[in-house]
């Protein structure tokens, strides 16, 4: 009896993410709001190095992402403060998260950008949701990087955009083991069955938003998505990559893998055809072209990695289908 009605649940749940799918496409968006932005990438963790060019503590495009970044969002209405390399410090942060706070309002939204090294405590498989380990996003000066005094961990990530009164928050981390910062199981492809095939359309993305999104019991140690929605270029213990012409195979891309993907979602992940593109479609556009075109084509299976979005009962649009 329980089966049946878990599965009789599983079938509302796909119906009315079906509707709403129909719904949001066939409404006008309202775009009363404002638009914020902070955009961070760090290639150049060494200052002593010669030259910013990999590998070691050094990397090389986040600082061509974070560009890249800055002018797509610009072009999309975004205020956008963007800091790279020996500007993009945690006190920098700070005071950068204190000028978007003056001027963002409750019905704004705000959208955090990072591209850099990425790490975590603890050793292992991939833990389960909600885990108590800590991630960290390095910035300029934890150099190695090491120090952590510099930078942040996911639990400081949230409490420092906690001045910023937008009710509408998106993190975007292209860094290794990002998907560290996803609170509980709130997260869309956790643990994807396979790194190669299998990406899902944004109607079964819907519907398993509504069967996981609704268990909002707090017990999250990460970034819990009532506070910001997040999407990671990688698991919790996945490194992500990126593409340079030093590679010699696979997609000379010149920017971090992810990305690179993500910037192409502006003009190619509009799923719907409603003219926009949302969190969910960002992600569900960049995850399959990973899976096709570096995954499959060079990536599998030692340097395969996926995409991660955490989310609730909404889905905010970060671009216009351009």
């Amino acid at each position: 009896m329980r089966d049946g009605v878990r599965g009789a649940a599983l079938v509302a749940a796909v119906l009315a993410a079906g509707l709403l799918l129909a719904g949001l496409s066939a409404c006008k968006l309202d775009a009363s709001y404002d638009k914020y932005a902070i955009v961070y990438g760090v290639s150049v963790y060494d200052p002593s190095s010669p030259e910013n060019d990999g590998p070691g503590p050094n990397l090389i495009y986040p600082n061509d992402d974070a560009d890249a970044m800055e002018a797509m969002l610009g072009l999309q209405g975004y205020a956008v403060l963007t800091r790279t390399d020996e500007e993009a410090t945690l006190a920098n942060l700070r005071d950068d998260i204190d000028t978007v706070a003056v001027a963002a309002g409750e019905d704004d939204l705000f959208v955090f950008y990072f591209s850099g090294h990425g790490g975590y405590d603890g050793t292992g498989p991939e833990p389960s949701a909600a885990d108590y380990l800590t991630e960290w996003i390095y910035l300029h000066g934890s150099v190695a990087p090491t120090n952590l005094s510099a930078t942040l961990s996911d639990d400081q990530l949230v409490a420092a955009f906690a001045p910023i009164a937008s009710r509408r928050k998106v993190i975007i981390l292209d860094a290794c083991n990002s998907g560290g910062f996803i609170g509980n199981e709130l997260e869309a492809d956790g643990e994807p069955s396979s790194l190669v095939e299998g990406n899902e359309s944004i109607v079964d993305l819907a519907a398993k938003a509504i069967r996981q999104y609704a268990n909002f019991d707090g017990s999250t140690a990460d970034v819990p998505p009532w506070e910001a929605l997040v999407l990671s270029a990688s698991g919790e213990r996945e490194f992500s990559y990126e593409s340079p012409d030093s590679f010699g195979a696979g997609p000379q891309l010149n920017h971090g893998v992810f990305t690179y993907y993500l910037l192409k979602s502006v003009r190619e992940g509009d799923a719907n055809r409603d003219g926009w593109v949302t969190v969910t479609e960002a992600f569900a556009y960049t995850q399959k072209m990973i899976y096709r075109y570096w995954n499959y084509g060079y990536g599998f299976p030692s340097a395969a990695f996926s995409p991660h979005v955490s989310g609730g009962p909404v889905d905010y649009v970060l671009f216009e289908a351009r």
